[in-house]
């Protein structure tokens, strides 16, 4: 999830970098903070802030909040709208099927 890279020889200094796999925990790692900051903290220690807009005079920023949406259809993903559809073999819903 993480790589590191010298940054300098003398004395030899590493920094650690995200890889693709760590940059695509960035969603799981927000939700997790939204979670927290609604469940665990009465005040949210810090934010993440997001800058709309391009151009001079047009950027508008504001708390990130985030939502799931479906990149086949566009609309926003609700819990109810799911269904599982267990794929690997020896598996139902529940896990791992004994005997398989």
């Amino acid at each position: 999830m993480v790589e590191r890279r010298a940054y300098s020889e003398r004395p030899l200094r590493f920094e650690y970098h995200l890889t693709e796999a760590g940059r695509d925990l960035a969603p799981v790692m927000h939700a997790l903070l939204a979670w927290g900051d609604r469940w665990a903290v009465d005040t949210p220690p810090v934010a993440f802030r997001h800058r709309a807009g391009h151009g001079e005079g047009s950027e508008h920023e504001h708390d990130l909040e985030l939502k799931s949406t479906c990149r086949t259809c566009g609309e926003e993903v609700e819990s109810g709208s799911l269904t599982i559809d267990v794929r690997a073999p020896g598996w139902d819903r529940a896990g791992p099927v004994e005997g398989s």
